[in-house]
């Protein structure tokens, strides 16, 4: 029964993935996708959601089951702990650059549902121009937003699929730029111990293009009268996670993701999760196949209080030349809700 309702959820996503994520060209690049590099926009939706994701090296489409299940695969919010979960991220990202991000989640027996919303806010940004360039005096920004909805549904009491629609805008000083993507994804459980399936497609669409016109250039008699168009950030993603009972009170958690990005070579990403009494979480990850970087670690607290459950989370991430990442998350999750529905 779950082979035929999983089948044809799962050949959507693979004709989403086939369809979204361009071939690569013979003998381009280092890795699949690499001739892409650069073809891309939106790049801010795929900084990641969550201390937690981030610690286990962003491998998450089967471990999805917290606030941030909307951002890394929909499907997982049919298996949060709750009925209810509040969110709140925020990510101190390289060159005073900022993401801050919140959600809100809730489920019933069948269907599950969540507002999201997120801004990556760059701070002033010095003007230069080719006659001043330690700078005019004067600032500008670049800043990005968006706002998200996503439905999940309950096939089985294992099965899950659910989607994501997100619009967001894209400003740098007067210009911006507007565009609608979609998530899609699936969370299987293959009832041996908590083994889990997960598989996304996220960020796909139809090209994006800057509005207004490009400004003029000195010495150029012909400019184009509108922007060039771009391709959305789009990925794939498959993995699996499974939690291995080391003592009554421990448990070690591993996951590990293919990862297929639209502009860059396929990744595999790889995490565990110590799990000491459920109250203490020590994580640690990495993602093959970067130029830079790729390391990440990570610990949670998780505490209750006054009917609340409070998971408070601490990620880092590696980037190499451009610094250290820091990202914090709190989940809240009221106990009174604190029920799963398989």
């Amino acid at each position: 029964m779950v082979g035929r309702l999983a089948s044809p959820f799962i050949a959507l996503l693979l004709l989403v993935l086939a369809l979204t994520i361009p071939a690569p060209e013979a003998g381009a690049g280092d890795g699949l996708g690499s001739e892409n590099v650069g073809t891309a926009g939106a790049q801010f939706l795929r900084i990641p959601v969550g201390a937690r994701a981030v610690g286990l090296g962003q491998s998450y489409m089967a471990c999805a089951d917290d606030g941030s299940a909307a951002f890394w695969n929909p499907a997982g919010l049919m298996r949060t702990q709750g009925r209810t979960n509040l969110f709140f991220a925020h990510t101190e990202y390289t060159a005073d650059i900022s993401m801050d991000h919140a959600a809100y989640q809730w489920r019933r027996q069948n269907f599950g549902f969540a507002v999201s919303a997120g801004m990556l806010s760059s701070g002033d940004i010095e003007r230069t121009n080719e006659l001043h360039q330690e700078g005019t005096g004067q600032t500008f920004n670049a800043n990005q937003y968006f706002v998200g909805f996503s439905m999940a549904r309950a096939m089985t009491d294992r099965f899950s699929a659910g989607g994501t629609v997100k619009f967001f805008q894209e400003n740098l000083d007067e210009f911006e730029g507007r565009g609608v993507v979609m998530d899609l994804g699936v969370l299987y459980y293959a009832g041996i111990g908590d083994l889990r399936i997960g598989f996304a497609v996220r960020n796909f669409g139809s090209d994006l293009r800057p509005s207004g016109s490009p400004p003029a250039i000195p010495g150029v008699d012909s400019v184009p009268d509108q922007f060039q168009s771009y391709s959305p950030p789009t990925s794939g993603s498959f993995g699996a996670a499974y939690t291995w009972r080391l003592a009554r009170e421990v448990g070690l958690m591993t996951t590990l993701d293919f990862h297929h990005p639209s502009d860059f070579s396929e990744s595999f990403r790889m995490g565990g999760e110590l799990a000491l009494g459920g109250r203490l979480y020590m994580r640690g990850g990495f993602e093959t196949d970067r130029d830079f970087g790729g390391a990440a670690a990570g610990f949670g607290v998780k505490l209750s209080r006054d009917g609340m459950q409070v998971r408070l989370d601490y990620g880092y991430s590696d980037m190499g030349a451009f610094g250290d990442i820091h990202h914090l998350s709190v989940d809240l999750l009221p106990q009174r809700d604190k029920r799963r529905s398989r």
